[in-house]
């Protein structure tokens, strides 16, 4: 069932497989939970985009959500990536759970 979040047109998108490979964290057989996704890649990396629904927070899917992800595109791509932002404790600890190596920090100009 497609989250309330998520636009029709893009879960068409996702579930089709159009935009990278994905793994979903599923409640009572059909609602979900926790999303792992590609929103970004080239022809040899991929980053993980994740969505978890708010309640299931802290409970535990996101990193093996993420790990099923990484077992599918890591079969497509040489290099995966999972960003978060200083600020987002929950993400930064998905990545600890994973044992992650933090690569770097991205920063940003813009124009005043």
């Amino acid at each position: 069932m497609r989250p309330g979040n998520w636009q029709a047109g893009e879960w068409e998108q996702l579930i089709g497989g159009a935009v990278g490979e994905w793994a979903i964290a599923v409640h009572g057989g059909e609602e979900a939970v926790c999303i792992a996704h590609t929103p970004v890649a080239n022809a040899v990396a991929a980053e993980s985009g994740i969505w978890t629904r708010e309640d299931f927070r802290g409970r535990g899917p996101a990193p093996a959500v993420v790990a099923a992800w990484a077992a599918r595109e890591g079969r497509r791509k040489d290099v995966l990536f999972y960003r978060t932002s200083a600020g987002n404790r929950a993400s930064r600890a998905v990545a600890r759970t994973l044992g992650l190596t933090p690569l770097g920090w991205i920063w940003t100009v813009g124009a005043r």
